[in-house]
């Protein structure tokens, strides 16, 4: 449990500075006063002051941050200091001083994809066959069970796939729910046609057929230089973006389960678990939660950093600022949708922990 609390702590810090210093630097070379920058919400619990101005504070509720900068519709505002508020300044600056929060994450994510690639990663052995999926277990009971697959049988072809790799048999499986998948499987030398039918734990979910699979490959450490192993970061940090983006698009449009969807209490728990395998595993678990920080942030909800720059956007196309009452209604929407938000994901937390 100490484990898991500490490792929490130090990603939801790292993080959260991370994001929060993207808003204050560029905010700084902006020319925009920081008034205050916290670590967690709440009843402050340390501060001080520094040389400009800035109060660094950390708080109490440990579960994100933010920095405060001077507003220009402060009644108390100094007229020589007016020019340094954040309303104050041109659209493309606030645009520059909002995103920058988010990008700092998707920064973040790079350099940390980035250290794992010089650290050393597995990569399949150059000269060997496609990666086709091999089953290494079948749980009892389970659609692959009943349907006759068997550990270390390897998928040949699955409905109109033919050698599939593990990534493509999975969403196959996953769209198939309920209905019959033909599959044919190579097994002790010869090959034998099955039929699984994939079942869903509820309405909506994606289908299961019960197996663990691998690759049917072998692998070999390969380290990078640190030039190589940056591009190869920014890369793999562009393919989870991808990712998550379909995975939001996919629970939009009902493909995808909000059972899937998951709060505080399992980051928590995936940081102890990842802490106590290692280094390298606590540091790619770090990567994907930037990584979905930095995409949930730019989402057009308002109150999310995604928000401000849609009404920024309405701004330039507007060729004004969008009335006082797109504001009022846009908090309220987007507090309703983020509280929303927050109980399915806590809800989800608590039938795993339960589970």
């Amino acid at each position: 449990m100490l484990t898991t609390i500490v490792a929490f702590l130090v990603a939801i810090g790292i993080l959260v500075v991370i994001h929060e210093l993207g808003h204050y630097w560029v905010g700084r070379w902006c020319g925009v006063k920081a008034l205050r920058f916290s670590v967690g919400f709440g009843k402050v619990l340390l501060r001080r002051t520094d040389r400009h101005g800035t109060e660094w504070a950390l708080s109490a509720i440990p579960l994100g941050g933010y920095v405060k900068f001077l507003d220009g519709r402060d009644d108390a505002l100094p007229p020589a200091e007016a020019h340094r508020a954040f309303d104050r300044q041109s659209v493309w600056r606030r645009i520059a001083i909002v995103a920058a929060g988010p990008l700092a994450n998707l920064l973040l994510a790079s350099l940390l994809y980035a250290v794992l690639f010089t650290m050393g990663v597995r990569e399949p052995e150059p000269g060997q066959g496609p990666p086709l999926p091999r089953v290494q277990s079948v749980l009892e009971h389970s659609p692959a069970a009943e349907a006759g697959l068997r550990a270390d049988d390897v998928i040949l072809r699955a409905g109109g796939l033919y050698d599939p790799d593990p990534g493509a048999f999975v969403d196959l499986i996953g769209r198939s729910a309920d209905h019959a998948v033909p599959l044919l499987v190579l097994r002790d030398g010869g090959e034998f046609p099955l039929s699984v039918t994939p079942r869903a734990a509820d309405a909506g979910s994606p289908g299961r057929i019960g197996v663990g699979l691998g690759v049917n490959l072998r692998f070999v450490e390969v380290r990078y230089g640190p030039l190589e192993s940056l591009w190869r970061g920014m890369e793999r940090t562009g393919e989870m973006v991808s990712l998550t983006v379909r995975m939001f698009g996919r629970l939009l449009i009902g493909e995808a389960s909000w059972s899937q969807v998951s709060g505080p209490v399992t980051i928590a728990d995936y940081a102890g678990q990842t802490a106590r395998i290692g280094l390298e595993a606590y540091i790619a678990f770090l990567a994907v939660v930037s990584v979905s920080i930095g995409v949930l942030n730019l989402l057009p909800i308002p109150m999310l950093d995604g928000g401000h720059l849609l009404y920024y956007l309405v701004e330039i196309v507007r060729g004004s600022p969008p009335p006082d009452r797109w504001f009022d209604i846009g908090q309220r929407v987007g507090l309703s949708l983020l509280l929303a938000l927050m109980g399915v994901a806590l809800f989800n937390d608590f039938v795993r922990l339960l589970g």
